[in-house]
């Protein structure tokens, strides 16, 4: 479809508005840490995860036994990630509920579509905090376009995406067949044992079932189903934050958790004893060029150590709101990061299998879908689907 057509076809069909939510009397302790991203602060309750952009800064009021608060006096706030603090010289109790009223914006996808009789219509798709997704099909239906309706949307001016490939035309650098030592163990029934090592993702962050429909157990099931005679078991050693420096070199590299500290230790690698090793860090993107002559070369080592062989998984796209101008075109673009770059040029140059996540993201919008929106904290984890990309890249080197 031209985009002259899709132009006409919204003049003639309107869009209805965003919806928002209307907050009174919450109630909440103000922490005593001032606001810091989405490290601390506390944020309202119904915002959940770490969704920015959604809350209305303008509406929010805070009150202390009917007294309305002052900024910057009383309270600190952070309208980029919504988080409040007690302010230093505030004359509050820190340990006495304060209550907040506030609006906050829904998000959502409608589509064009066409039906079966040729005429076309606006379908409204169903509002979410975060996850929207498209209104379904009936029989004989085509989808032409999707439109993004963002928070604070203005009605008019949707965010087009015209579908222009499926999800079959997704072309992705992943590797077939560098893992000889596990398809022979695998092919002779021989038993294997699978560690993936990584972040908040490989942990499960976000999926709403985390033993069915994160990519780990979901990885599990497309193993078993490709190979039903194996013996095969799938575990994950992850902790959330963390980044892959902190695992190798936890006296240099300090977790920014320290209840989790003791947790981030090679040797839980080793005593497992893997035949096969995946590696998710999407928390390793903004650690610089050296990273790779240092760290990743050192991964390398310690797997050939064990006799154990190595997927590299080049993550999914992130969301970050101090990026959002200089990535604003991300959504119908390419990978930028050179930190996949250099993975995928690693994998190479070493003859390692790598799972292309990354390139998966990157075909989002030519499927129409708004790769945000796949992000359950409008951040950095993703949602079921989101999980599923991961299991169906990571079982493509199984061929």
């Amino acid at each position: 479809m031209l985009a002259y057509d899709m132009l006409d076809i919204l003049e003639k069909l309107a869009l209805d508005p965003n919806d928002f939510v209307y907050v009174r009397n919450e109630k909440i302790l103000l922490s005593k840490e001032p606001p810091n991203r989405f490290i601390s602060g506390i944020r309202p309750k119904e915002i959940s995860g770490i969704i920015y952009g959604a809350l209305d800064p303008e509406s929010l009021i805070v009150r202390y036994k009917n007294r309305v608060l002052k900024k910057g006096k009383d309270y600190l706030f952070d309208p980029i990630w919504g988080r409040l603090g007690i302010a230093p010289k505030a004359e509050i109790p820190s340990n006495e509920f304060v209550t907040i009223d506030y609006r906050y914006s829904l998000r959502r996808i409608d589509s064009i579509i066409q039906k079966s009789s040729g005429k076309k219509e606006i379908r409204k798709g169903k509002s979410h905090i975060s996850v929207s997704e498209p209104p379904g099909l009936k029989d004989g239906e085509k989808r032409l376009a999707n439109l993004f309706l963002d928070y604070f949307c203005d009605c008019r001016n949707p965010d087009v995406f015209p579908i222009q490939e499926t999800v079959e035309l997704a072309k992705t650098m992943t590797t077939l067949g560098r893992i000889p030592r596990t398809l022979s163990k695998i092919r002779s029934s021989e038993p294997v044992r699978i560690i993936c090592w990584g972040d908040s993702v490989t942990e499960g962050g976000e999926a709403s079932d985390i033993k069915k429909t994160a990519y780990v157990p979901l990885f599990e099931k497309l193993l078993k189903d490709k190979f039903p005679k194996a013996d095969i078991r799938v575990d994950k050693i992850a902790i959330g934050g963390s980044n892959s420096r902190q695992w190798l070199y936890p006296e240099k590299y300090r977790s920014h958790r320290p209840e989790k500290q003791h947790l981030l230790c090679w040797e839980r690698i080793v005593e497992a004893g893997p035949d096969l090793v995946t590696v998710e860090f999407v928390n390793d993107a903004d650690k610089g060029d050296l990273i790779f002559d240092e760290v990743y070369a050192d991964i390398l080592n310690r797997v050939k150590a064990m006799k154990a062989e190595l997927i590299l998984i080049a993550p999914h796209f992130t969301y970050f709101p101090e990026e959002k101008d200089k990535y604003l075109d991300i959504l119908r673009s390419e990978e930028k990061r050179r930190y996949v770059y250099n993975l995928i040029d690693f994998a190479q140059k070493n003859n390692l299998a790598i799972a292309d996540v990354s390139s998966r993201w990157a075909h989002l919008w030519k499927e129409g879908i708004p790769y945000p929106t796949l992000l359950q904290n409008n951040l950095n984890h993703p949602e079921d689907r989101g999980h599923r990309i991961f299991a169906e890249e990571l079982i493509k080197c199984f061929s």
